[in-house]
């Protein structure tokens, strides 16, 4: 990290202890949510030092908005999935890499997959960029990203994120929990957001459907929907994004669409939604920063399988 500091102090003209104290003012403003070395790669980037990492980069330190990522992990599950969207079929795969000091996700879309020679349990050399996805930082390739088998050994202690049950009561912010509760409202309003049909980052109309990636793109829909849900316990807002929505909503996207476009009405995209039907809920507490209050970032909904919850109880009960 020395070398790396005279580095940024050399090429910028700034004396190593004005790099340093920028580092530190940076860390601040990010109220410390980053390591040291995380906020010496923003303040590099900032004052336009490119570096050449002579170490490998860990997961941990990883932050959104990262460009030209170099990191180094372990396969720790692959999820294969075929969808259908309004421009037609597409595939993704979402890779859950690992090393010692964390996990991330990295996304791939369509061609890019042809890119993925490796299996679970491989170690692999990742090159792309990093942006926020709605479950934590993800890794995409881009344009000039890669993706190759690596020799290096990687100790991981855990395989996958474990959601743990808990009560809504007991939820704290950047917990990773199953909740076992009932949808008890939804909230009525547009389920729709327009995305990129490449990469499916999210675009906008007022910026022309413009994707950071893409350029400007003829947006793809997706489905995002909140409501309400309750477990005797307490009450949160919980969030349904893509196939978690689908799920709630008893709707395949473009099904959804076309019941909205045939009536004109939003109500008719909630039409098939089961209020007081109980679920379990796997996601992120996450804080609201406009309400300031906490909500469930569903990462799946799953059918509460009785048989299996006797099971659980009958096994605690010893």
């Amino acid at each position: 990290m020395d070398e790396i500091i005279r580095k940024i102090a050399s090429t910028s003209g700034l004396t190593e202890e004005d790099v340093h104290s920028r580092i530190e003012d940076k860390q601040a403003e990010l109220s410390g949510l980053i390591s040291y070395e995380g906020a010496t790669y923003m303040v590099a980037r900032e004052l336009g030092v490119e570096l050449r990492k002579t170490e490998r980069l860990l997961i941990e330190n990883i932050i959104p908005g990262m460009q030209n990522v170099d990191i180094v992990g372990k396969i720790m599950r692959i999820d294969r999935k075929d969808y259908e969207s309004e421009k037609g079929k597409g595939k993704l795969a979402a890779v859950t890499l690992a090393d010692e000091s964390g996990s991330i996700r990295l996304v791939l879309w369509n061609e890019e997959i042809e890119k993925l020679s490796a299996e679970e349990g491989d170690t692999v050399r990742v090159r792309g960029f990093v942006r926020e996805g709605l479950y934590g930082n993800e890794i995409r390739l881009g344009r000039y990203g890669n993706i190759v088998k690596s020799e290096e050994e990687i100790k991981v202690e855990t395989a996958q994120k474990k959601y743990d049950r808990s009560a809504i009561a007991q939820l704290r912010e950047n917990q990773y929990k199953e909740l076992r509760a009932s949808l008890l409202q939804v909230f009525e309003g547009n389920a729709f957001y327009e995305i990129c049909p490449k990469c499916s980052a999210r675009v906008k109309e007022e910026n022309n459907f413009r994707c950071e990636e893409h350029g400007e793109v003829e947006p793809d829909h997706a489905l995002v929907v909140s409501g309400i849900v309750d477990d005797g316990t307490g009450n949160l807002r919980a969030v349904f994004f893509g196939e978690n929505a689908e799920k709630i909503l008893n709707y395949r996207t473009d099904e959804a669409r076309k019941a909205f476009m045939r009536k004109m009405d939003r109500a008719a995209v909630f039409e098939r939604v089961q209020l007081g039907k109980e679920f379990l809920f796997e996601g992120a507490v996450r804080r609201n920063k406009v309400f300031d209050r906490l909500e469930f970032v569903v990462n799946n909904v799953k059918n509460v399988d009785v048989k299996k919850e006797i099971e659980s109880l009958l096994q605690m009960m010893g």
